[in-house]
């Protein structure tokens, strides 16, 4: 196998990733959007703010497709476009390296889901300047701060610190 093999199959389980996110998303969005439209009595909620929700959400979600699929179908090329030289990776399964494996298999699949993410943040950031600045009307969004921040933490030192922490893990065992 080639770095840029790897580097292509990385790209591809993100994709598919991104990819299954969608469904996660569908249920709780599109169904609380659809009902609350046909609902009679909720007419006059439907003002700009629920139309602007929707058409961002769909906006979100469209672009999520398009994204993954290219991120699936597109790897081979992104992948030669990131690595210029091929080079054969050889090693044989051992401890050490399948526990490198698994902790970058797992800091790929957090980065993929923080990018997923990326426009929840920056809504929360906004409203939550906004409510910051005075405007006391502001609800912030249901969004786990605390859980994007510690996870992007623990991706990038997964990814930075990763012979450290393989090394650590098998001392242990």
């Amino acid at each position: 196998m080639t770095n840029q093999t790897l580097t292509t199959l990385i790209l591809r389980i993100a994709g598919i990733y991104l990819f299954t996110e969608i469904f996660d998303h569908f249920g709780a969005y599109f169904f609380s959007i659809y009902g609350t439209a046909t609902m009679a009595r909720f007419d006059e909620l439907l003002s700009e703010p629920i139309d602007k929700f929707y058409f961002t959400g769909t906006f979100l979600t469209v672009a999520n497709i398009i994204v993954s699929l290219f991120l699936f179908i597109k790897a081979d090329w992104i992948s030669k476009k990131l690595v210029k030289t091929k080079s054969e990776i050889k090693t044989e399964l051992n401890p050490k390296s399948l526990t490198k494996v698994i902790l970058l298999t797992v800091a790929i699949i957090w980065l993929a889901k923080m990018f997923y993410l990326l426009p929840g943040l920056i809504e929360y950031c906004i409203k939550f300047i906004s409510m910051l600045n005075g405007n006391k009307e502001i609800e912030l969004p249901d969004f786990a701060v605390a859980n994007y921040i510690l996870k992007a933490i623990l991706t990038l030192i997964i990814i930075f610190r990763i012979e450290k922490i393989s090394n650590w893990i098998l001392n242990k065992i």
